[in-house]
């Protein structure tokens, strides 16, 4: 019986070391400091808008920083007019999830943007939120530059 535990003690840890052996191998998008691509697409993949996501501070799992327009294919779509240039937001790593404020000095009329963590990039949604409640929204990605 000893020996059954022991041999099942073992074998835990070493599945576990090679889990994480494999997940740090670089292979992995990272996302902190630096530039990033992005496109907003809305909610039927037409193309929005895109930009650079530039993340000037990183704290524990707070995000900061500022994003400007390189071309805005759609002038008038719902909530580009609340979008000021500024960010905060979230990192989860443990859910690989990132959620960005693109406009946090104001509580109403704001563009939120919800991303996974994917092999390669972010991706997710992006939401117009008013006081009355979601309003428009659509498909956000995101790339290192």
């Amino acid at each position: 019986m000893i020996k059954t535990l022991s041999l099942f003690f073992v074998l835990s840890v070493l599945v576990s070391v090679s889990g994480c052996a494999s997940s740090s191998d670089g292979s992995v998008f990272t996302f902190g400091t630096g530039r990033y691509s992005f496109m907003m697409y809305d909610s039927t993949g037409k193309k929005l808008a895109e930009g650079i996501l530039n993340v000037k501070s990183k704290t524990l799992n707070n995000i900061s920083g500022a994003y400007e327009f390189t071309n805005i294919y759609e002038k008038d779509f719902p909530g580009l007019s609340s979008m000021n240039g500024d960010f905060e937001g979230n990192i989860i790593p443990a859910d690989k999830k990132v959620f960005i404020n693109t406009n946090p000095r104001i509580a109403d009329s704001n563009v939120f943007w919800n991303m996974s963590i994917k092999k390669n990039s972010l991706s997710g949604e992006w939401m117009y939120s008013t006081f009355r409640g979601t309003g428009n929204k659509g498909k956000i990605k995101v790339n290192k530059l």
